[in-house]
């Protein structure tokens, strides 16, 4: 209850002690300039404001005015046309100090709402970030066990055929329900800024192999027309290699998906000038309008609703590939020429001032299995 009392003290205090001064050095002045109005009360109306907010002002407006007249009417002053003068000269310092007073009031108020508003933002992002991290873990316990036993099962030769499909789909969806899970873990991680990377020196053109090699059977099955072109020269950088295949991953996925049997898919690769190594994976897909591009790497966004009944997902996977690749002090954009025409996304990560390595062999890789560099349907 202190507290409160005296920090209200101190703030109308101050508004009378700022008007005693503004009057005292008013007085003291008054041979040099205006007897009675001066800028030090308009300054002791703004300063009293500025701290007190609209009650300390309103009492400085008063006390202003009432300070103010009494300076004015001097005896030798006392006349008819010198208190209307006066008097008309204090109506307009009073609704001056009196709007002065509000608009500093309403914005004290703003910045204190404000102030509020973010905290409860804070404090509400907070909460669920926590939340998705219990719900994610206690979401993944159960389902470490189920996933065993079904991989189990598959392996048992006795097993009639109906039945081995059936358990494969438990598998499927069990595996595909840990890597939902596993996205909100990373997501949640990213938000808190706890995201850790185990960071070497690497070619980048290791990981995206390596995600080439996972979604090759979904290649062969849609009969894509893929081809890898991996133009830069042999570099390293400072990365971690299982967070960039994740990325790799990701972006390949997504490029699949969304790019109907027959398609295309190109990845390529080039060094900017020596100080970046860009790595482009580009299809013939669904495409992207232009207003998604700008919010296409928020989580949960999916576009519109129609994308999102045919593929399903939670939105979530670019959202973890900006904030990993972020985090590797590197950048990702998307481009697309709009729906229906295909869409192109641009990882660029930094080079170390010295990371270039020329072995001859490596000038202008190629993924070192023929069927990569191939084109045709079918090409993986």
């Amino acid at each position: 209850m202190r507290t409160p009392l005296i920090h209200a003290l101190a703030r109308y205090g101050l508004a009378a002690f700022a008007v005693g001064v503004a009057a005292l050095a008013t007085h003291l002045l008054a041979g040099i300039g205006d007897a009675g109005l001066t800028p030090l009360f308009f300054a002791a109306v703004l300063l009293s404001a500025w701290y007190g907010g609209l009650g300390p002002g309103l009492l400085c407006t008063l006390l202003s005015g009432a300070a103010t007249a009494f300076l004015l009417v001097q005896p030798h002053t006392i006349s008819r046309q010198g208190v209307q003068d006066h008097v008309l000269r204090l109506i307009v310092f009073t609704t001056v100090a009196l709007l002065t007073s509000s608009l500093h009031g309403a914005m004290k108020r703003a910045a204190e709402a404000s102030r509020r508003a973010r905290e409860a933002a804070e404090s509400a992002n907070a909460a669920k970030s926590r939340f998705l991290a219990m719900v994610s873990h206690e979401l993944r316990t159960p389902l470490s066990p189920v996933l065993m036993v079904a991989e189990m099962l598959e392996q048992d030769p006795s097993l009639p055929p109906a039945m081995l499909k059936d358990i494969q789909t438990i598998r499927r969806n069990v595996d595909l329900e840990i890597r939902l899970i596993e996205d909100l873990v990373d997501l949640t991680r990213i938000s808190v800024g706890k995201l850790h990377l185990r960071q070497e020196r690497l070619d980048p053109h290791e990981p995206l192999q390596a995600a080439v090699e996972v979604c090759r059977a979904e290649l062969s099955d849609k009969e894509l027309d893929f081809a890898v072109e991996l133009a830069a020269e042999a570099c390293r950088v400072e990365g971690d290699p299982v967070r960039l295949q994740q990325v790799f991953w990701n972006l390949l996925r997504n490029a699949i998906k969304f790019t109907p049997a027959g398609g295309r898919i190109r990845v390529t690769s080039c060094v900017t000038a020596g100080q970046t190594v860009s790595i482009e994976i580009a299809d013939t897909g669904i495409g992207i309008d232009e207003p998604q591009l700008s919010t296409i790497f928020e989580a949960f966004e999916q576009g519109d609703s129609d994308i999102q009944a045919r593929f399903g997902g939670l939105g979530l996977g670019l959202a973890i590939c900006q904030g990993i690749i972020e985090a590797h002090h590197g950048s990702i954009v998307a481009a697309s020429p709009g729906k229906g025409r295909g869409a192109t996304f641009t990882v660029t990560l930094p080079l170390p001032a010295i990371n270039q390595f020329r072995d001859g062999a490596n000038s202008g890789q190629i993924l070192s299995e023929p069927a990569l560099s191939e084109t045709g349907a079918g090409a993986v």
